[in-house]
């Protein structure tokens, strides 16, 4: 009983400042992910609150079609654009920024116009029907994951995204870059410099290798917490291209993480028993 107590009163101090928080599925779209473990982890949880990378690991995304129509509160956050990919020159046929450069995406966004812009929109018109007449949603939605492309052209994509989803919050997320004034400012990592609003996303760094109890003090400030390690994006060492990646994941490893959310990030106490 003693342990017990101990567990609710850390699971309580780390939920009373942080507005939401939950772990970085960014896979989660994959046609393997599995659903129901996804599902179980918010057992006992007054809100659902995730988040997922559209297009990349599959057009579809039933598991994220699966927790809309939960009756409960929703909070999720969404990227629309995988930016990584053009940098890292691994865009598959299917990205957005397919057979694009940082420079050539900028010319593209800046003048509204290109094939990088009609997947673009696209996609922005999928995840738009994917979030539209939700019931006890709260969404906010990213043009672009990680985005090297300059203020300008994200504006240029802020303004496709809010016309077709005007009831989400902007978020903008650049890499290595300042975020424009008007959206939730995100940033990944386990030391990013953010003020409200903000959302701040471990992606990229094993949260299983870094103390997780400062992390979450220093941005309970935030409108939304994720936390995330590789198995999340289906990374098992390699690259290999998202919508080929093995994301068949044992159970134990869904508990696992169920553990890591009721001490450090769970709404109520009641996930810590179940």
């Amino acid at each position: 009983m003693a342990n017990l107590i101990r567990l609710l009163s850390v699971s309580l101090l780390f939920w009373a400042g942080t507005a939401s928080a939950a772990p970085s599925l960014l896979g989660m779209c994959h046609r393997q992910f599995d659903c129901n473990a996804v599902k179980s982890l918010y057992d006992g949880q007054e809100t659902i609150v995730t988040g997922w990378l559209e297009n990349t690991f599959s057009p579809q995304c039933k598991c994220a079609d699966r927790l809309l129509e939960d009756s409960r509160p929703k909070v999720v956050r969404v990227h629309i654009v995988n930016g990584p990919c053009m940098r890292n020159r691994r865009c598959g046929r299917y990205e957005v920024f397919a057979g694009e450069t940082i420079a050539s995406a900028n010319r593209a966004f800046e003048r509204g116009r290109g094939a990088a812009v009609t997947r673009f929109k696209r996609v922005v018109e999928r995840a738009a029907a994917r979030l539209a007449n939700r019931n006890n949603l709260t969404c906010y939605v990213s043009p672009c994951l990680e985005c090297d492309l300059n203020e300008r052209a994200r504006r240029y994509m802020a303004t496709v995204v809010s016309s077709a989803m005007p009831y989400c919050n902007l978020v903008d997320n650049p890499y290595k870059r300042s975020c424009f004034r008007g959206a939730v400012c995100e940033k990944h990592g386990v030391n990013p410099n953010l003020s409200k609003p903000c959302i701040v996303d471990l992606d990229g760094i094993d949260g299983s290798t870094i103390a997780i109890k400062p992390w979450v003090e220093k941005y309970r400030h935030c409108d939304v917490t994720y936390y995330w390690e590789p198995w999340m994006n289906c990374i098992r060492g390699d690259f290999i291209d998202p919508r080929n990646r093995n994301c068949k994941y044992d159970s134990s490893l869904f508990d696992y993480l169920k553990g890591v959310l009721c001490r450090y990030f769970s709404q109520s106490f009641a996930i810590c028993l179940l």
